[in-house]
């Protein structure tokens, strides 16, 4: 089911909907994934945390509506509650950078390397999942979050429900290009990634109310995205390892793949900052004024 209001159905009904299926699913998922966790690299850990960030989207493209303590609490709820998973995520996409790599890497100091990253994902995965439990965590923030949705009232309907939403949402990921423009820290362009998902878990919501020349912003955003994505696996990666040289092959070998690590960084950035600029080409006023005057999101259905 995709997430996404219907193109006739009342903003509040919609996104309580869609937050419902995504509560749902990870539900689903969780209680698949608890079976399965001897499997480090099981879909559940990434199907859940795949909920929790459209969920924590459509919370910011009602937040005014929703009022900032009713927002407040209901995210850092989520938040928090995906937050263990994000361990697994990350040691997982360690071992998987690596094996990207394989190609560009003396196989010796690649069997090493992979070795060492193999032994933290399965240490990871037991700790978060056997001795913290955190799908039952999970599965219980799930199932108190579903009786809550009853008081998610919203104050406005059509498009003044998910102005100030999505004006701040893209405002947010404006401001983040351009510092990561002027200073492309592996923080600065994290944030921006972050905000461009959020972008675009909103475009996916609003998608049947949008005329069809700003679809093609659903796909823009999720490209960059995925760029942006890859540019903070290979910096974690890299991090990873420099915080302990002697476990992945020592300094000599590692200098030489930082280099290779570096140079896709560049292209990766290269790459994001091309698309960014079409995605994010005006002033946020100017970009919520062409949406609101071609967006049909109606009061009643």
């Amino acid at each position: 089911m995709a997430f996404q209001l219907k193109s006739n159905e009342l903003v509040s009904a919609g996104v309580v909907r869609n937050v419902r299926r995504q509560l749902e699913k990870i539900l689903e998922y969780s209680g698949t994934g608890a079976k399965q966790h001897a499997d480090p690299a099981n879909d559940a850990v990434f199907e859940v945390r795949k909920c929790f960030k459209r969920i924590r989207a459509a919370l910011r493209l009602v937040r005014d509506e929703l009022g900032e303590d009713l927002y407040h609490e209901e995210n850092f709820c989520f938040r928090d509650a995906a937050r263990p998973l994000t361990e697994i995520r990350d040691a997982t996409i360690l071992v998987e950078t690596a094996d990207k790599l394989k190609q560009q890497i003396q196989p010796v100091i690649f069997a090493k390397i992979r070795k060492a990253l193999v032994a933290n994902q399965q240490e990871v995965t037991r700790r978060v999942l056997e001795r913290n439990k955190a799908f039952a965590s999970v599965r219980d923030t799930a199932t108190r979050a579903l009786g809550r949705l009853a008081s998610w009232k919203l104050a406005r309907e059509g498009w003044p429900a998910v102005d100030a939403g999505v004006r701040r949402v893209y405002r947010e990921g404006y401001r983040a290009l351009n510092r990561a423009v002027e200073n492309p820290t592996v923080e600065n362009l994290h944030e921006w990634r972050k905000q461009s998902k959020y972008l675009w878990h909103q475009l996916q919501l609003l998608e049947n109310k949008l005329p069809e020349k700003e679809r093609e912003l659903i796909e823009k955003t999720h490209q960059l995205g995925t760029i942006l994505g890859g540019d903070h696996d290979l910096a974690v990666f890299r991090a990873a390892l420099a915080a302990d040289p002697l476990t992945y092959g020592g300094h000599r070998a590692l200098k030489d793949l930082f280099v290779i690590v570096d140079r896709h960084r560049q292209e990766y950035q290269r790459q994001a900052f091309a698309l960014g600029r079409t995605i994010y080409p005006d002033a946020p006023k100017a970009f919520i004024g062409r949406l609101e005057a071609s967006t049909t999101c109606e009061a009643v259905p």
